[in-house]
């Protein structure tokens, strides 16, 4: 998958982030993903969170820190988290 252009907001940062959300926890692809949060679906669990990590780290071409990991429960998190490490990057 492409990496995301760093200041880039918008339909295709959306269009990814919900991609990866669906491939990541292995979800259907009519699954509404921005209502997902941790532990509240039966995919997302702690194995599913760890494959949604790799997929997000892959999809994005970022590295997540423990700190990113943790703070990711839900999908506006992982938006956050990701649009700051977009912006942290050179």
């Amino acid at each position: 998958m492409s990496s995301l252009n760093p200041m880039q907001d918008g339909p295709g940062f959306e269009q990814m982030l919900s991609e990866a959300f669906k491939v990541g926890l292995d979800l259907p692809p009519d699954t509404d993903v921005t209502t997902l949060a941790f532990g509240r679906h039966r995919h997302w669990d702690s194995l599913g969170h760890m494959s949604l990590v790799i997929t997000l780290e892959q999809t994005f071409g970022v590295s997540l820190g423990e700190e990113d990991v943790l703070e990711i429960d839900s999908y506006a998190t992982a938006a956050a988290v990701l649009k700051s490490k977009d912006r942290a990057s050179p």
